[in-house]
């Protein structure tokens, strides 16, 4: 079966208004993911909405809810995202930081409890076209872990990923750096299975801790795991990561001890920096 862009983004913004978000929500978060398809990662496109449905079903996502802000602190802003399609808290967020950077040249910035914010490059776009380069931490929570520590074989903490963008000059494009400190984003491992393709060597683990390039590893029962990427290295930009994106939002961890409700939680922690200062 073959779609537009078009045709992709009318179905995604009708589920989504069946859901109970507003137009303009709905024509905002249908856009994300189908940009992020057209991008070349379908891992976090499209395929998310039976996810999204899952989780507005059992109340893990609240439609029209806006970004909170919690505390103001001149280069510090910090926001809560109420479980928010994560899209328009995240980007109310990121509004709000480059307009406060253009005043203070430098801004800390976090989100807590957003739901899904999608592909974090978006986000770093947002401030490169602004002119600000940006730094972005996000961490995952309020489900079981994914990924495996380094050496370990069980999974004990999420994708977490990272983004780093730098605005473009006259002369050179902007740079964008966006990448899981797992192996592979989790959403790939559902592309494959859906496509019934293997994963290349060296991402998954199964469930006796032995290297597998089977998809489904991650969706039985006892489930597999993925690796970090880079070994030891991503394993502790994982581990930053968490740290960063949880304790300083004031958000979740994946640690055992949290309620895991089943659905997502991301928390960002952003820095962005006005070069031009």
């Amino acid at each position: 079966m073959h779609a537009t862009a078009d045709q992709l983004r009318r179905v995604t913004r009708a589920i989504l208004k069946s859901g109970g978000s507003a137009a303009p929500e709905a024509d905002l978060v249908a856009d994300h993911l189908v940009q992020a398809n057209l991008a070349g990662h379908d891992s976090h496109g499209v395929g998310m909405i039976p996810a999204y449905v899952r989780h507005l079903k059992a109340g893990l996502v609240v439609p029209n809810t806006r970004a909170k802000l919690v505390k103001d602190d001149g280069a510090v802003l910090m926001f809560d995202g109420g479980r928010g399609y994560g899209r328009p808290v995240a980007g109310e967020a990121m509004a709000a930081g480059i307009t406060r950077c253009r005043q203070t040249g430098v801004v800390a910035l976090t989100l807590a409890n957003a739901h899904h914010i999608g592909r974090v490059g978006a986000y770093g776009e947002l401030a490169s076209a602004a002119g600000l380069v940006s730094l972005h931490f996000v961490n995952v929570a309020d489900h079981r872990g994914l990924v495996a520590p380094f050496r370990g074989s069980d999974a004990r903490f999420s994708t977490n990923p990272v983004c780093i963008a730098v605005p473009g000059t006259e002369r050179q494009p902007p740079l964008l750096l966006d990448m899981a400190t797992s192996a592979i984003a989790m959403g790939k491992v559902r592309v494959a299975r859906n496509e019934k393709k293997l994963v290349p060597e060296g991402i998954l683990l199964d469930t006796s801790g032995q290297p597998t390039r089977d998809p489904n590893v991650m969706y039985s029962e006892p489930h597999g795991a993925m690796r970090p990427f880079g070994g030891h290295k991503g394993y502790a930009l994982a581990v930053v990561t968490e740290l960063l994106a949880g304790a300083l939002s004031g958000g979740p961890t994946i640690q055992p001890g949290n309620p895991r409700l089943g659905g997502t939680i991301n928390n960002m922690f952003a820095v962005l920096v006005d070069p031009a200062r």
